[in-house]
């Protein structure tokens, strides 16, 4: 739903599974929506605590004045107890009789005073001290959390109304300030909302343990009086009982609220996230939306996008002009607009009210430009416009679009559907409908207004004193049939005398007292109706102990509880006495229940409710509808099964009346203005539902219950009734690996004949869950000491339930009765003829009658508990056994000792009918249903198996008569249709076709034959013969039947030629329409769904023989398109057929001789010869490719080798680098500009303008001294880019010195090492020189020599200036000039490397030095 309102933040959506949690926290919800119904339940809440508060107060003060008062008198009970024994100096008392009498009566006494005196004492520890604790630490602390609610609340909507009232004419960046601090609030507001919706459950569920631990500790000390043999042991195991509840809600308590937590979090997050303001300053200064809604409804398309919005509410502000001289004022309300209405919703003294609902198709939405305030659009109707304002652009922009599509919506629905269905006759989108409930409506608060008494001045309603009431205003109720009287019309009656007139007058009105809203509310209203006339006096006279419900406050009278109007004086137990809390309760929603037990609330399939009962009960949307709808069958959308499908329509003509196709009636728009005192009466049309009806017996304490239920449950059909009702607490269990979410709750069962309806509400979440009955497959039970346990078994294919198992634990219902009735529900769900409504009941209410008198399971009888009985271990599964009292003896609990007798036998084996004088047996099906149930499928009298097959064949305008008696006394129908075909020259023409059905066979539940003669008016000669079919369906097991169809052709005038030619057409023909029909069964069963009940299908389809008028089919006019167009065939043209038959029959012989011949073939060639053949191949075949790929990889090898060889090979790395000796190129190709037009005069303007200031200058500034907005816009991008692109030119220039300065130190590093390398070798060298110069031996001047090749090779690679030569003996002279040459190269090279070294060392020092100093 799409219903993201102005002033509110959508409901966070779901996480994406497939099963979500069943648990809704509606309050949060609420709460995070700040609707109307969350404000109306704090205000109820608030109230009922200030009641507890001085409840509890008083029976503190009260509690505390008996004990005082008690012990007080101790003293003068001793001198009483001292006084009833005579003195020693009498002695005229007989001593046998009379003084032993005295002497009993004073211990007894004694002991009596002591007990009551010792109860005083401990009143104050066990009752007073726990209460006052509550009072000052609970009490206080809610209280402080509310307090901080109240004003929260009160500077949000001021804050609001302030930041709204801005006009468009102001600064956008104060009104970003003042959307900030409109932020802020609402962010205080919303924690503030969180806070109560946490702790009010808690407070709640406190105070219930508070008083249940209060009450269990003064009736154990109670107990143990010596006379508590009467009441005390009577009620011992309910107290019991309920104290094992408070035991269980204690346990439950983290797990409901550590969720309750996690969804306090996810709503607030997804609130504030939804309602933070944007900081762009542009987005403030938009005001209206100019131009939208100008377009008709019909340009709105809402195919195919998923973003637009369906339906929307929230709050507005509404402009109200009031007093004289006329002042204006903005009023908050909460508007909505789904279903083609537009109406609103106001926070009342008593709850949510109502105003009227205009249809959309009757006002027009258009901005409201001319307006001062901004996002304000306008609303026209014929006699009105409403002026009002949304918070921000986007929530304007939101309900302009809503009510375009709601009004192309509205309007195509219009078009496609019969007025004639809704309540009253009236379509809603083209009418203005007051509330047709008073109670509910807000006229009262509007005629305040427009008096200018009590004129709202902020956007919070005060909730006015008990003299401030509120008449409800004369209305009707198009909704109710003509004959029943409208709950408060006050018009006379047919029949009504004067006196009765006035007396039921002043009895609606309440003209004996001043009556307040509340006794309106409660009393004011009662209906005449016979079936429903006392649903709302019986729920009204016990509201006043009913948990959940607002009773009667201080402000008024307390009113006398009247008695139990009908046959029974108490109610029975079929239900509790009391009613379960609503979602969100106000003090309204007492009135709703009692408005619910006296009428049917017509609403529309989506709303279900009225909007007003919704908002009272639910909030702003149902929220517990996800999980609350049946699992009837798996419905196709495109075709779904029933009488008027969208496939096919049905009609019915009367006797007398023309068939003819139904025509569409004209929609006329019916307008009721608010302000007419006396409202036209529109009477509601024929085809008006009929409200709520129950059997004559229909208990009445399910009656009362029925009135909530359908409010819990609002898309639950009428003709599904209440049969059980029964206060549990329930956990589920699940696969192991499954992700299915646990369903847990404490609350209210509702039981059904076809489903089990879960609604529980703890901790401020709710469950309402829905689970059918032919998902369970068993029912156990097992007591336990605190509490009992009944276990459902699902069954394993149980669709998209998820659970296999269900634990209810019950405290204050009989296990054993319950667990019968229940067993029940399930046996006769699952029966071949189950009971109806009152059979039902009655047998439910018989259970409890009965005797059970069965001894429990001992050591000798275990096979009587069900194998799926899971062990009471102590566990959350189970509980340890403990002996029960007398009357709650553990009993047996076999099924069959409940179940009740069937009322007919079925045979235990399959039943076996063939007709005789078939000649084919053309189609077969078995179904999982009764046979019974495919009957009613098939010839049902709303059952359109047959019309849907006769449109496969274009039949038109088909008539379907009803069963009638023949002269045979078998009943018997006819299919009148027509057909329109051309004939072979061309010429259009029309027949008409008469059909006929009838039931030869017709043994309930076991075997139906029905017999189809069809005309054959496609083929030749089909005056002359008939196509018989007859419909076989027989009894196979429980719950399982087979469909049989034979055919055969019956001829009156057989033709002299061509007589087989025909028949075999005729029965191939036939056999293709009984695999069609058999098809067709197999669908509508499988969408009726397995197992599925006789009175379902019954339901669905219709009875055999009750319809007593014609009824026409019509098909769709896309199913039209879709059936092939058959042509009646000719002898031509069937000779023709033949021959090509015959011609395809030789093809086909030929083929199959062609491969009897290959297969010949290959049974000669043997499997093993044909693989070696093919191995061989492969062989071969892999040699040829493998010995191409070896040569050509050895030629590619030897050529690499060879170009190695030569010097010539592949560079194997590949790298991208860039040193500094490029870095100058870089520079210069950098700075290197394009080329750019020369000697142009617009060019050099661009010049100007892009050099115009300084580039450090801030870009905001650029161009301010030019002229053209164009210009200066240039000019700041200009430099904004400019100053973007030096910054990272900044960027890569330091990282570019980083690098730089990375590589210059590695090259220092790398020459200071190869410069001491260098210096050890000079050092070598020197250490040589002076050896030969000290020798004068030839070898070792030899081996110095041999030494200088090496050192002078292992230099900086200069040249080596005698290489190759060697040293010989007796060669002075050469070694003279290798020592001289060896010398200078000593010192120019080593003198050089010394010098360096030298150098680098004085570096080093001064760099020591200028460290040493710096420290």
């Amino acid at each position: 739903m799409a219903t993201a309102a102005a002033s509110t933040a959508p409901s966070p959506a779901p996480p994406s599974t497939k099963h979500p949690s069943p648990s809704i926290p509606v309050i949060l919800r609420e709460a995070g929506l700040d609707s109307p119904s969350f404000r109306a339940s704090a205000l109820y809440f608030t109230e009922q605590v200030d009641a507890i508060e001085r409840w509890l107060e008083g029976y503190v003060r009260t509690t505390a004045k008996v004990s005082h008062d008690l012990l007080g008198l101790e003293e003068t009970i001793q001198t009483y107890l001292n006084k009833i024994i005579p003195p020693p100096n009498i002695n005229a008392v007989d001593n046998d009789y009379a003084a032993l009498a005295l002497k009993r009566f004073s211990e007894g006494a004694r002991e009596w005073w002591m007990q009551v005196l010792n109860a005083a004492r401990k009143m104050d520890t066990m009752s007073v001290e726990p209460i006052r604790n509550f009072l000052q630490g609970d009490l206080r602390n809610f209280k402080e959390t509310r307090r901080t609610l109240e004003q929260t609340q009160k500077a949000f909507d001021t804050t609001l109304a302030r930041y709204v009232s801005q006009s468009k004419t102001k600064e956008p960046s104060s009104l970003r300030e003042d959307a900030f601090a409109v932020y802020e609030t609402r962010k205080a507001y919303l924690k503030a909302s969180m806070d109560f919706c946490f702790f009010a459950p808690q407070f709640r569920l406190n105070l219930d343990k508070l008083l249940v631990r209060v009450s269990c500790d003064l009736w154990r000390e109670m107990k143990r009086s010596r006379d508590a043999a009467g009441s005390f042991a009577k009620y011992s195991h309910e107290m019991d009982r309920i104290k094992g509840w408070s035991k269980d809600m204690e346990l439950s308590e983290p797990a409901f609220k550590r969720e309750l937590q996690m969804a306090r979090r996810d709503i607030g997050e997804s609130t504030l996230a939804a309602f933070k303001p944007s900081r762009e300053i542009d987005d403030y200064s938009a005001s209206t939306v100019p131009f939208l809604g100008s377009r008709g409804p019909m340009n709105v398309s809402t195919t195919g996008q998923s973003a637009v919005i369906m339906e929307k509410q929230g709050w507005l502000f509404l402009r109200t002009i009031t007093g004289k001289p006329s002042r204006t004022n903005w009023i908050r309300r909460w508007y909505y607009c789904r279903d083609g209405i537009f109406g609103w919703l106001v926070n009342g003294p008593q709850g949510v009210l109502q105003g009227d609902e205009i249809g959309v198709l009757l006002c027009n939405a258009k901005p409201a430009v001319g307006e001062e305030r901004r996002f304000c659009f306008e609303v026209k109707t014929k006699n009105q416009t409403l002026l009002l304002q949304a918070e921000t652009q986007a929530q304007l922009m939101e309900w302009l679009e809503v009510f375009e599509v709601a009004k192309k919506r509205a309007f195509e629905a219009s078009v496609s559907r019969d007025n004639s269905s809704l309540p009253g006759g009236v379509d809603p989108a083209f009418s203005i409908t007051p509330p047709s409930l008073p109670e509910f409506s807000a006229k009262a608060l509007d005629a305040q207004v427009e008096d200018g008494a009590g004129v709202e001045r902020t956007p919070t309603l005060p909730v006015p004193g008990p003299e401030g009431g509120l008449l409800p205003r004369p209305s009707f109720d198009i909704t109710t049939a003509p004959p029943k009287r409208s709950v408060t019309s006050l018009a006379r009656e047919e029949g009504e005398t004067s006196r009765e007139h006035a007396a039921r007058i002043m009895q609606k009105l309440d003209l004996h007292r001043k009556a307040t809203f509340t006794a309106a509310a409660d009393g004011g209203s009662t209906p005449t109706s016979a079936p429903t006339g006392g649903i709302a006096s019986l729920i009204s006279a016990s509201h006043g102990l009913l948990p959940g419900y607002p009773g009667a406050t201080s402000k008024q009278p307390q009113q006398q509880v009247p008695a139990l109007p009908g046959p029974e004086s108490q109610p029975g137990s079929l239900a509790p006495s009391t009613l379960a809390k609503p979602p969100a309760t106000t003090n309204l929603s007492k009135t709703a229940v009692v408005y619910s037990g006296d009428r049917v609330f017509n609403a529309t399939a989506s709303q279900l409710l009225p909007t007003a009962i919704m908002a009272n009960y639910w909030g702003s949307n149902p929220w517990g509808q996800e999980h609350t709808k049946a699992d009837r069958s798996n419905l196709d959308h495109d075709d779904p099964f029933g009488p008027n499908s969208p496939s096919i329509k049905m009609t019915a003509v009367g006797d007398g009346e023309e068939i003819k196709s139904p025509s569409s009636t004209h929609k006329k728009a019916i307008s009721m203005d608010a302000r007419i005192n006396h409202p036209k009466i529109v009477q509601p049309g024929p085809e008006k539902p009929p409200p709520e009806t129950f059997p004559p017996d229909y208990p009445v304490e399910l009656k009362t219950n029925s009135a909530q239920f359908r409010l819990l449950f609002p898309g639950v059909p009428l003709d599904e009734k209440l049969v059980l009702v029964f206060r549990a607490s329930w956990t589920s269990t699940s696969e192991p690996d499954s992700e299915v979410p646990q369903m847990a709750g404490n609350g209210r069962i509702y039981v059904t004949p076809d489903n089990m309806y879960f609604y529980g509400h703890q901790m401020g979440l709710v469950v309402a869950y829905t689970l059918s009955l032919d998902t369970i497959s068993e029912v156990t039970a097992a007591p336990g000491r605190d509490c009992d346990f009944i276990f459902l078994h699902l069954n394993q294919g149980a669709g998209d339930v998820g659970y296999t198992r269900i634990t209810i634990k019950i405290f204050l219902e009989d296990l054993d009765l319950l667990h019968a009735r229940l067993n029940l529900l399930v046996d006769d769900l699952q029966a071949e003829e189950p009971m109806d409504l009152s059979e039902l009941i009655g047998a439910l209410i018989n259970l409890e009658k009965e005797e059970c008198d069965r001894k429990s399971p001992s050591m000798d009888s275990w096979e009587e508990i069900s194998e799926h009985t899971p062990m009471d271990d102590g566990t959350a599964a189970g509980r340890a056994v403990s002996p029960r009292n007398h009357d709650y003896a553990y009993k047996s609990r076999r099924r069959g000792a409940r179940k009740p007798l069937p009322k007919f036998q079925i045979p235990t084996h399959p039943v076996i009918y063939e007709p005789e004088d078939m000649q084919r047996k053309v189609a077969e099906r078995n179904f999982e249903i009764s046979a019974k149930a495919c009957f009613h499928v098939l010839f049902g009298d709303k059952s359109f198996v047959f019309p849907k097959l006769y449109f496969e064949r274009r039949a038109q305008h088909i008539a379907q008569g009803p069963w009638q008696l023949n002269e045979a006394g078998n009943l018997q129908r006819q299919f009148r249709f027509s057909v329109n075909y051309t004939t072979r020259l061309g010429r259009p023409r029309a027949e008409e076709v008469v059909d006929e059905q009838t039931i030869e066979l017709f043994s309930d539940h076991v075997t139906y034959v029905v017999t189809h003669v069809k005309t054959p008016w496609h083929l030749p000669h089909a005056h002359g013969f008939k196509l018989v079919t007859k419909i076989v369906i027989t009894h196979v097991a429980k719950s399982k039947c087979k469909l049989a169809i034979f055919t055969k052709v019956v001829w009156t005038k057989p033709p002299a030629l061509a007589k087989n030619m025909v028949e075999r057409q005729a029965l191939n023909d036939a056999g293709q329409d009984a695999e069609e029909l058999a098809e067709v069964a197999t669908d509508q069963v499988r969408k009726l769904g397995h197992h599925s009940r006789t009175k379902r299908a019954i339901q669905v389809y219709g009875n055999v023989g009750q319809q007593t008028q014609v009824l026409v089919f019509t098909p769709g006019e896309a199913d039209m398109s879709k059936k092939a167009q058959i042509n009646p065939r000719t002898l031509g043209q069937m000779l023709i057929e033949t021959i090509r038959s015959f011609a395809d029959s030789v093809a086909s012989s030929l083929m199959m001789l062609a491969f009897a011949a290959v297969k010949k073939l290959w049974d000669v060639v043997t499997a093993q010869r044909i693989i070696l053949a093919l191995l061989g191949f492969s062989v071969l075949t892999n040699l040829m490719f493998s010995s191409q790929s070896a040569s050509a990889w050895w030629n590619e090898r030897r050529a690499a080798s060879f170009m190695n060889r030569v010097g010539v090979s592949p560079n194997v790395v590949m790298s991208k680098a860039i040193y500094i000796a490029d870095l100058d190129e870089a520079a210069r190709s950098s700075v290197a500009l394009p080329s750019w037009p020369q000697d142009s005069y617009c060019y050099a303007t661009f010049q100007s303008i892009a050099n115009s200031s300084d580039v450090d200058a801030p870009y905001e500034y650029a161009g301010s001294g030019l002229s053209w907005s164009s210009s200066r816009a240039t000019a700041r991008r200009l430099r904004q880019t400019r100053q973007k692109l030096g910054s990272y030119r900044h960027d890569l220039l330091v990282a570019m010195r980083t690098v730089n300065s990375v590589e210059r130190e590695m090259m220092h590093a790398e020459w200071e090492n190869w410069l001491l390398d260098e210096n050890h070798r000079c050092e070598q060298v020197e250490a040589v020189l002076a050896a030969w110069n000290s020798s004068e031996d030839s070898n070792i001047k030899r081996e110095i020599l041999g030494r200088q090749k090496v050192l002078q090779s292992g230099g900086d690679g200069d040249e080596d200036k005698d290489k190759g030569k060697g040293v010989r003996g007796g060669e002075k002279e050469k070694d003279e000039a290798k020592r001289r040459n060896l010398q200078l190269w000593h010192d120019e090279y080593c003198g050089s490397c010394k010098a360096d070294r030298e150098a680098l060392i004085r570096e080093r020092e001064k760099e020591s030095l200028a460290r040493a100093v710096l420290l």
